[in-house]
């Protein structure tokens, strides 16, 4: 698994609550549509006063289908796709990053490896 996260700005014009139901909606109607490889979409609004407006966190099965996403904006239907999300989310200053090393850390289960680039445990 592959785990993008992108720290979100929004546009002029929008309240924040608008901004959040028009990120969801294109989430739903447009993400879930052209991504189906993704198997998690978790979309989160920060408190007032951050930098950014929000997260987004995709969970990708793996490399190739990110990479294949990624490819697939410089279509048509990727620039469509992309030309909607720039009605609303200040998509040059949100960056998208990739999670390299991801664990959990409970009481329960002590360390708990997600990924680990390398390594098989």
């Amino acid at each position: 698994m592959i785990t993008t996260i992108t720290f979100v700005k929004m546009l002029p014009g929008f309240s924040r609550d608008a901004f959040y139901d028009r990120w969801c909606e294109h989430t739903r109607d447009l993400d879930l549509r052209d991504h189906p490889e993704i198997t998690l979409n978790r979309l989160r609004m920060f408190e007032e006063g951050s930098e950014y407006l929000g997260m987004a966190e995709n969970h990708w099965p793996d490399r190739a289908s990110l990479d294949a996403a990624i490819r697939w904006y410089e279509t048509p239907e990727g620039q469509a796709h992309q030309k909607d999300l720039d009605t609303f989310m200040d998509t040059v200053n949100s960056p998208t990053m990739i999670v390299s090393h991801e664990v959990e850390v409970s009481s329960e289960r002590g360390i708990e490896w997600k990924a680990r680039p390398g390594r098989t445990t």
